[in-house]
């Protein structure tokens, strides 16, 4: 786990290395990136800080159980001409082009990680109220370790986040197309197009708790129904696989449970009404809980659960940034930041979630 840690302290470290004091006049548009909370940000840092984590994931070797179950053998494939093979278009054109030019798979995986990151950091620049919290709640919240096993399909996540902004701007044309191009790299992400109308929808504390009851109630009759749905469709093998373990990620569903009902609660109590952003991302928040009541009932649920969980890394710095009582909310970050830690500690350190344990680096390996 020491390389993990060592690249959470220098991504956050180059974050708060990279902040100037609030309204100042020496920022640039060269220079400095302008974010949410009211600080510019040195380019310089905020590139340092994805850096560190694209080194760490771009170069790695063997880490995440898909990555000699999948994504070598696939590129293999690819370059001896065996064409899709069952993956979408996008990632196959990306595999197509390396092959083209090397015999060795590593490129798919560095352009992977910086696209990833690059537009992940874009979107915390641009929509997080505390950009320095939300990379750490990228690693604490594991988006870091899914990113290292389930890699094709969060590199169509961070798309769908990127694309965040094209629904608050109610730019559709824009819009779609992130949407279109996220799902040539996994199918998945089509489901998003729902998350245009997210700031129409009421949402409230009230409706939160009402549908989190409702689905911890009924989740086996709706999971009955969903998966009789999905009997009908291509993914039918599943149901009944290996992939259909019964089993239900209980710490997984309290956390995600625990973020929507604080994040729908806080800005309320303090008399703070939901902006367009905010019921976009509560929304997310809704909806990706909801999934993951029902993980266990129904085969890969969680594989849908992210399309929509990605935004959360922006959603509770935002919740958190409504408390008006800084010493409360110094004390809520820092018990967050503890919790995620052993959160991180456990699940990965200990079980070794997502296979990303130990870490091996391709710098150290030499060629696949």
């Amino acid at each position: 786990m020491a390389p993990y840690w060592i690249s959470l302290l220098l991504a956050v470290g180059f974050m708060l290395l990279a902040q100037r004091p609030l309204n100042s006049v020496a920022a640039t548009s060269r220079s400095a990136i302008s974010a949410r909370d009211g600080r510019d940000y040195s380019r310089w840092g905020v590139v340092a800080s994805a850096l560190v984590f694209i080194i760490l994931t771009g170069f790695r070797y063997g880490v995440g159980q898909d990555y000699f179950y999948t994504y070598v053998p696939y590129f293999y494939r690819v370059r001896s001409g065996l064409g899709f093979q069952e993956m979408e278009f996008g990632y196959y054109a990306l595999n197509y082009l390396v092959a083209r030019f090397s015999d060795n798979p590593l490129p798919v995986f560095l352009v992977c990680s910086v696209a990833f990151f690059a537009l992940t950091y874009a979107a915390i620049m641009r929509e997080s109220s505390h950009p320095v919290f939300s990379v750490f709640l990228l690693f604490g919240m594991s988006y870091l370790f899914i990113y290292m096993n389930a890699m094709r399909q969060m590199l169509a996540v961070s798309i769908l986040l990127f694309s965040l902004r094209y629904i608050e701007e109610r730019n559709p044309v824009k819009f779609a197309v992130c949407v279109a191009i996220a799902s040539t790299f996994h199918s998945s992400s089509l489901v998003f197009i729902a998350a245009y109308y997210f700031p129409r929808l009421k949402i409230s504390p009230c409706i939160c708790l009402v549908l989190v009851l409702g689905f911890l109630l009924l989740k086996v009759p709706i999971a009955s129904f969903v998966n009789s749905i999905i009997a009908k469709t291509q993914y039918a093998g599943y149901i009944g696989s290996i992939f259909d373990t019964g089993e239900s990620g209980n710490v997984v569903i309290a956390l995600n449970v625990v973020v929507l009902l604080f994040s729908a609660i806080v800005p309320k109590l303090y008399g703070g009404a939901y902006s367009e952003r905010y019921r976009i991302l509560l929304w997310c928040q809704l909806v990706a809980t909801s999934i993951a009541i029902l993980s266990g009932l129904i085969p890969l649920s969680q594989r849908l659960r992210w399309v929509f969980s990605l935004p959360s890394v922006i959603l509770l710095p935002l919740a958190i940034d409504s408390i008006s009582n800084i010493k409360l909310k110094f004390l809520i970050q820092l018990v967050i930041v503890v919790l995620y830690i052993v959160y991180i500690a456990i699940t990965i350190g200990m079980w070794n979630g997502n296979n990303v344990v130990p870490y091996h680096s391709i710098l150290m390996k030499g060629s696949l």
